[in-house]
């Protein structure tokens, strides 16, 4: 009787503890980031990286370089886009990583910083 009290006590406590940390969202820390809108998905539920940053800002950058009227509109091509983005890339990813925090949790600062990155490769 002893046993099967400590056992359905113990059940208990580890639901407890198991909900508690998902509402948290400590479960969810592993998303990855490959596009600009998983930045701001992750950021929902833990802090998010100057390099995670950089490769959500990169693929929407990627994106209006890829836009063809939009590049018309402009004055560039899809591939003048390409190729100044690729020159300017490792400059531009150098400059953030060094000039910033390593991890951020305000939706405002990491907006900031991917207008600042899509900006200097644009």
């Amino acid at each position: 009787m002893k046993k099967l009290i400590i056992l359905s006590v113990s059940v208990i406590f580890v639901g407890y503890y198991l909900n508690a940390k998902a509402s948290q969202g400590s479960l969810n820390k592993g998303t990855e980031v490959k596009t600009f809108s998983d930045i701001f998905y992750k950021l929902e539920t833990s802090a998010v990286s100057v390099n995670e940053i950089i490769i959500g800002a990169t693929e929407f950058a990627l994106t209006m370089c890829a836009d063809r009227a939009y590049q018309e509109v402009l004055g560039n091509s899809v591939q003048s886009c390409h190729a100044n983005f690729q020159k300017s890339k490792d400059i531009c990813a150098g400059y953030l990583i060094k000039s910033s925090q390593p991890l951020y949790r305000e939706k405002t600062k990491v907006t900031a910083l991917t207008e600042k990155f899509i900006n200097c490769v644009s």
